[in-house]
């Protein structure tokens, strides 16, 4: 049989692979005869079990989109023949906000228990990628794969003196006063509600709840560390020796708190 020199093999081997690579086929060794065949009969050709190898696709990787692009979908899929599997990846890309946290710094230029917005400050914008396998149509994971932040969110600043308030009453000397009689009752405190006292009058400092039957709805008293004031109001759980006393504002009523107290009911002042 007729055979190539071995150095004239050797040079039709080697610019038969080359040409093989750059085309996409395959070289077939038939006795001593290099027979060119194209790869999609390459593959035919080749044993089943290394089919599905070659058949499986890389996974795609997601580019990151244009500014102003909020979702877009990348897939790639991958099908096993000896198992019939489909296998779906998707990259899905979301904005989502980012809360804006607030920051509290004390102030001595406010009074206290007062406060005051500095900076109402601004959500951010932060990007993930969502990877997304579905094997044969049903969801099987969702992961992040990647996050960074397009906009940082921006701190809402509060001034503010949280102090406690004092309420600093003149003293007096109760000697002095036309007293009728001295009770001993426990005093909460309350503020604006949007309604009249039960006497129809607007509410105010000065003015007190009071349950009727321990002391009648204008009857002028003095009260320890709080003051003169008028029985002007009534309040669901204001019963027997318990006042509630008016205080212009919340933080004024969470500083007085609940405490017992002296009550001078007076004949006037």
């Amino acid at each position: 049989m007729y055979s190539l020199p071995i150095a004239n093999y050797m040079d039709f081997w080697r610019t038969a692979k080359n040409r093989s690579v750059y085309i996409g086929s395959g070289l077939l060794l038939v006795g001593t005869t290099m027979v060119y065949l194209p790869m999609d009969k390459v593959i035919e050709n080749l044993p089943q079990r290394v089919v599905p190898r070659l058949q499986l696709s890389t996974p795609l990787i997601p580019s990151l989109p244009k500014e102003g692009v909020i979702s877009e979908e990348i897939v790639s899929e991958q099908v096993v023949p000896e198992q019939s599997t489909q296998v779906r990846t998707e990259f899905r890309i979301i904005d989502v906000e980012v809360p804006v946290a607030t920051e509290y710094v004390e102030s001595g230029q406010l009074a206290p228990g007062m406060s005051k917005v500095k900076d109402e400050g601004e959500k951010g914008i932060e990007r993930r990628v969502i990877k997304i396998t579905q094997i044969d149509g049903e969801v099987t994971s969702e992961q992040i794969s990647h996050q960074f932040m397009l906009e940082a969110p921006k701190k809402r600043v509060v001034l503010r003196n949280s102090q406690p308030i004092v309420a600093v009453k003149p003293k007096i000397d109760v000697s002095k006063l036309n007293v009728q009689r001295v009770m001993t009752m426990e005093a909460t405190a309350y503020t604006y509600t949007g309604n009249r006292t039960a006497t129809g009058v607007e509410p105010r400092e000065g003015l007190i709840a009071v349950d009727p039957r321990v002391i009648p709805l204008g009857t002028q008293v003095y009260i320890e560390d709080y003051g003169y004031a008028v029985a002007a109001d009534t309040g669901g759980a204001i019963k027997g020796n318990i006042i509630d006393v008016f205080f212009p504002s919340l933080q004024h009523c969470i500083s007085w708190g609940r405490r017992p107290v002296q009550v001078y009911i007076l004949y006037g002042k």
